[in-house]
């Protein structure tokens, strides 16, 4: 899951948010730099990664990606689970997709003396440009799978991902909302109570 599938499954507090927000950006043992629940947070996002990236119907996703993305077939199903999950979100979530991006990006820029690097140099542009919203959007996906082919050091062709995402949408959809209920659960019982 990308960064609208990890804000959906965090608890609400602030820290723990900011943690699993930042967590991609904070290499090894998070407790040498961060305390309290800024940890939770990082440890929350590396368990999520870890249950995605085992769950069986996220491999049946994946594998649609092998031809055209190769190893970068798990960085694509990120990108299109967001999509899913923004153009689906009343679906899955009482609050409106805009004033829950809106607030995301509020609370972790109040929170922003925490960032590392990296997240310093693409926050404003993630807030400035909505890309929580935007993934709802085949444009806004676009977007983020080009960027990544800018970023990575290989000719990823990730923009690509789209066409197979939509010669199999229907099937995408089906094993996501599945998978959503696991993570949820699995969510539930990460932070009990």
């Amino acid at each position: 899951m990308n960064f609208l599938g990890h804000i959906f499954l965090t608890p609400n507090d602030d820290e723990i948010l900011l943690g699993n927000f930042i967590a991609d950006s904070v290499k090894g043992n998070p407790e040498k730099i961060y305390s309290g629940k800024i940890v939770e947070g990082i440890r929350f996002h590396r368990a999520i990664d870890e249950f995605t990236d085992q769950h069986p119907l996220v491999k049946q996703g994946v594998d649609r990606f092998r031809n055209s993305q190769a190893r970068y077939a798990s960085v694509v199903i990120d990108v299109i689970y967001d999509h899913i999950l923004a153009s689906n979100w009343a679906e899955f979530h009482p609050d409106k997709l805009e004033i829950l991006t809106q607030s995301t990006y509020q609370r972790l820029e109040t929170q922003s003396v925490h960032f590392p690097p990296q997240v310093n140099h693409y926050f404003p542009y993630m807030k400035e440009q909505n890309w929580l919203y935007n993934y709802q959007f085949e444009w806004g996906v676009l977007k983020s799978l080009e960027g990544l082919d800018r970023r990575s050091a290989n000719d990823t062709q990730m923009h690509l991902a789209l066409n197979v995402y939509k010669e199999s949408e229907a099937e995408f959809l089906a094993e996501f909302r599945e998978f959503i209920a696991d993570a949820q659960e699995m969510s539930e019982n990460y932070f009990p109570g």
